[in-house]
């Protein structure tokens, strides 16, 4: 009890700073309970890895963007190596812009080596007749080209594309859009998918159309490619015709399960069987929400008094934009209706699909004369206000 008394006077004394103990402690030991009382946030910040800072600095790509990247170039501690990266793609015309996105979307490419891996790829393309332009262009469009221009895996597709594309920019802008054309195996994916699309009876210039705007169509994996041509016979649709192509085009772009659900939203607002088949052949509306879909539906049926039947006949109405189309149209309609203007009615179909320019010409500035407000009436709807 003595002891425990002499040392809470000795604290005490410490605390009030009249104890003669505290001149004995050392220094450090009157730190050491402030440590433990020193929040992290206070203690100094960790040194930025060299290759942030080097991202920073000679790249412009932001902190995140540059924190990103770095994670597979931890083990560059110079800046010799992406220095002269960056020098080889200076010298071949890449823009700033376009080494920024290089290194953001392949970031690897800053430890390639630039006389034995980065200067082969170019002299692979430019011995396959690509001009210096094309080969920039290629590269900064798709930068995750650098992974796959080797010699023997790029020639023989090349000699294939050189049959059907007219000129080396069709390859280039294939190329970019589509990374797969590099990328997938050429004769267990490639050979295989044209010569599919070939039974399918697509003809030259179709197949030329799917490799430059098809993204990820040729390049997929056959049974994928099989399995969109079975939905597209099972809709009725019938091979070598304009509707197959625009069908299977749409489908390329929906995965089984939305193709799957949106049958079965459809059947839910209404449509029968029937009815749903002759939808369903307008690609663009397996490619709308099911938002759009049910608002656009219940706009035609509620406000346009259409029936979901003349809806299936005319399946493009559901492919329109309702703020910029079937809105301020159906207003113009239903307001020269009642003003007697319209001789005979007209099929909303027709109202709504002919041409702005031919709509004008037809509907309102025919009319303008004996409804002179009505050019303004129409700006004025198709910008969301309604003057009447």
């Amino acid at each position: 009890m003595i002891l425990v008394r002499k040392n809470s006077s000795l604290l005490l004394g410490f605390l009030s700073g009249t104890s003669k103990v505290s001149i004995l402690l050392p220094p450090s030991n009157l730190l050491t309970p402030l440590r433990l009382f020193t929040s992290k946030a206070d203690d100094p910040s960790p040194k930025t890895p060299f290759i942030v800072k080097y991202l920073i600095d000679s790249l412009g790509l932001s902190s995140p963007e540059a924190d990103k990247c770095s994670k597979s170039l931890t083990h560059i501690k110079s800046p010799s190596n992406p220095d002269s990266v960056l020098e080889f793609f200076r010298k071949n015309g890449f823009t700033d812009a376009d080494i920024k996105k290089i290194s953001r979307t392949h970031p690897r490419v800053l430890c390639a080596k630039v006389d034995s891996t980065l200067k082969p790829k170019f002299d692979v393309l430019r011995d396959l007749g690509f001009s210096d332009t094309q080969i920039t262009k290629l590269i900064a469009a798709n930068p995750l080209a650098l992974k796959y221009l080797s010699y023997c895996n790029v020639r023989p597709r090349i000699e294939l594309f050189n049959t059907f594309f007219d000129s080396k920019d069709d390859i280039v802008k294939a190329i970019s859009k589509d990374i797969c054309l590099l990328a997938s195996s050429l004769e267990k994916t490639i050979k295989p998918n044209i010569a599919f699309l070939r039974e399918c009876q697509f003809s030259n210039e179709r197949i030329v159309s799917l490799l430059i705007n098809g993204r990820r169509v040729v390049g997929r994996a056959p049974k994928s490619l099989k399995s969109i041509a079975k939905r597209v016979n099972e809709l009725g649709v019938p091979h070598g015709s304009g509707m197959f192509y625009h069908t299977f085009c749409c489908l390329c772009g929906v995965s089984i399960d939305t193709f799957d659900a949106k049958i079965k939203l459809l059947g839910s607002l209404g449509f029968s069987q029937s009815e749903l088949s002759a939808i369903i052949k307008q690609p663009l509306i397996l490619r709308l929400s099911a938002k759009n879909l049910c608002e656009k539906v219940d706009f035609l049926v509620k406000e346009a008094g259409c029936e979901l039947s003349y809806v299936s006949r005319h399946p493009t109405i559901v492919g329109l934009s309702m703020t910029k189309r079937l809105i301020p149209r159906n207003y113009v309609m239903q307001l020269i209706m009642e003003r007697g203007l319209l001789k005979k009615k007209i099929g909303f179909y027709n109202f709504v699909s002919i041409s702005e320019r031919n709509f004008l010409n037809k509907y309102i500035f025919s009319f303008q004369q004996r409804m002179p407000e009505l050019p303004n009436v129409y700006r004025s709807a198709s910008a969301g206000k309604f003057l009447y």
